[in-house]
C-alpha cells in the first residue's frame, strides 16, 4: 500500500528525520527518496507558513493535525499541499510521524475563484448600477459601521437627503436617457461635493442619501458645491436640461442614539419640510417641482 498509494506519504522521526518516503510523494515533490531524505521533512515545509506552525502545535496537543501547507519542489518553487500529520508508537517503542500528503491545487484555486465571485456579487448586491453609488443594502452596511465609529469617538454625522424632482419632467420631454443623466449628475455632484470618507447612496429612484462625520462648518460649502455643478453649463449639456433638486439637512449629535432607519427618515422629513417652505414662499402649487432648499 505504502508503495502503490496515489497520496504521498512520508515517515519521519519527531525532529523531521525522513526515514521511507513513497513514490507518490516523490512525484508531488518533485525529488528522489534520497533528496527528500537530505533536506528531512521540516527542510520541505515553508517555516514561514504560519498553518505549518499552527498544525505542528496540534499535532503535538492531540496526535495529529490536517492543514495546507507549503512545500518545497526540487525546483525551488512550493507548492501546496493538503497535509495530514499523526504522531505513532512502532511496536519497537521508536516514535514516528506519519505525513500523507495530497494535491488540492485544483480545489484551493476554485475555493479562491468562489471567494472572489463571492466578492463580486457582494459588491454587486450593494452598488447601484446606474450611478456606482451604495444602494439601500449598502448603505445599511456602510451607514452601520458608519455610526459605530461616530458613537465610539462621539462625533456628529450630517446627514444629506436629495430627490430630483424633475426627472418625471426630463424622461416625458427628452426622454428617458434624460432622467438617467439626471440622476448620473446628481450623483457626480455629490461626488465632487463629499469626501472620500463619507457615505454616499442611491436609495430610491430619484432620492439620495450623505452621511458625512464632523462636517460643521463645511455642510453651507457642500451644498454650494454640489448645486454649482448641477448648474453648470457643462452639466446642463450633458442632462438636456437643468437638473432640479430639493433637499434637507439633518444632524445626529455625538452621543445621540439614533439608528440609521431614524436617520434617514429625520432627513427625508427635513427635505420635505423644506421643500414644501419653498414652494409656499414661490406660490407653487404642493405637486409643483421646487427650486433647491434647506432645512437644519
Amino acid at each position: 500500500m505504502f508503495e502503490h498509494a496515489s497520496e504521498g506519504m512520508i515517515f519521519a522521526t519527531p525532529d523531521g528525520a525522513v526515514i521511507a518516503v513513497n513514490p507518490a510523494a516523490c512525484a508531488l515533490l518533485a525529488m528522489t527518496e534520497e533528496e527528500i531524505s537530505l533536506l528531512g521533512f521540516d527542510g520541505l515545509v515553508d517555516q514561514e507558513d504560519p498553518r505549518w506552525q499552527i498544525a505542528a502545535a496540534e499535532r503535538e496537543r492531540s496526535g495529529s493535525a490536517v492543514t495546507v501547507v507549503r512545500l518545497r519542489r526540487g525546483d525551488g518553487r512550493y507548492v501546496e499541499l493538503e497535509t495530514t500529520t499523526r504522531r505513532f508508537v512502532s511496536s519497537d517503542g521508536t516514535a514516528l510521524v506519519f505525513n500523507v500528503l495530497r494535491d488540492v491545487s485544483s480545489r484551493i484555486e476554485l475555493e479562491r475563484e468562489l471567494q472572489e465571485v463571492s466578492a463580486r456579487l457582494l459588491v454587486v448586491s450593494r452598488t447601484d448600477e446606474l450611478t456606482g453609488f451604495q444602494n439601500r443594502r449598502g448603505l445599511t452596511a456602510a451607514g452601520t459601521v458608519l455610526l459605530q465609529i461616530a458613537d465610539g469617538q462621539s462625533s456628529e454625522i450630517d446627514a444629506l437627503f436629495m430627490d430630483v424632482d424633475n426627472v418625471k419632467e426630463l424622461n416625458e420631454t427628452i426622454g428617458l436617457h434624460a432622467g438617467d443623466a439626471a440622476l448620473q449628475a446628481v450623483a457626480r455632484a455629490l461626488t465632487v461635493a463629499f469626501r472620500k470618507v463619507d457615505v454616499l447612496a442611491r436609495i430610491g429612484g430619484t432620492t439620495f442619501l450623505a452621511l458625512a462625520p464632523n462636517l460643521g462648518a463645511e455642510r453651507d460649502t457642500v451644498t454650494t458645491r454640489v448645486l454649482d455643478h448641477l448648474a453648470a453649463e457643462g452639466t446642463v449639456e450633458f442632462v438636456g436640461a437643468p437638473v432640479q433638486v430639493s433637499y434637507g439637512w439633518t444632524t445626529r449629535l455625538p452621543g445621540e442614539r439614533c439608528s440609521l432607519e431614524e436617520l434617514v427618515e429625520r432627513s427625508d422629513r427635513a427635505m420635505l419640510e423644506a421643500r414644501a417652505v419653498r414652494r409656499a414662499a414661490s406660490g407653487l402649487p404642493a405637486e409643483a417641482p421646487a427650486a433647491s432648499t434647506t432645512s437644519r
